[in-house]
């Protein structure tokens, strides 16, 4: 069970790099290429269900290689910035649910992006070997 929060300022959580929480650079497939992490500040965790609230900053041009899916269900706000999701734009503010298994991306942002991201389990990822981004519209301007 997550714990009371009744109240906390963003600024009073510490930012700490998205690899302090989902592993680092070897421990992505190597056909990833997986350079540079965003930065999470965690709002919530389950530590019996692997359930978190937080958020992510992603810098300009930041990236994924290829589409990816989740073993558990995914809700994203995109709060500031923008996003491409395969070949479609966003920006924010801006909702996403993904459900178990259901594919994402692969995601490029331009500018920078500020998410709400929530999972009801722990963070596992399983990546396409059919949607890469190499394959996108936006990939030469993110490998600038």
């Amino acid at each position: 069970m997550r714990e009371f929060i009744g109240g906390i300022k963003f600024t009073d959580i510490p930012w700490q790099s998205t690899s302090s929480l989902w592993g680092d650079e070897s421990d992505q497939p190597a056909d990833l290429n997986i350079t540079e992490y965003g930065l999470a500040r965690v709002l919530s965790r389950d530590d019996s269900t692997g359930a978190i609230s937080l958020l992510i900053k992603e810098p300009p041009g930041w990236h994924t290689a290829a589409a990816e899916a989740h073993s558990v269900h995914q809700e994203d706000i995109l709060l500031e910035g923008d996003c491409w999701y395969g070949e479609e734009h966003f920006e924010g503010p801006t909702y996403f649910s993904f459900p178990p298994g259901e594919f994402h991306g692969p995601m490029y942002t331009e500018t920078g992006a500020l998410w709400l991201v929530t999972l009801d389990g722990p963070f596992d990822v399983t990546y396409s070997e059919d949607v890469r981004a190499e394959t996108m519209s936006w990939f030469e301007r993110a490998n600038r």
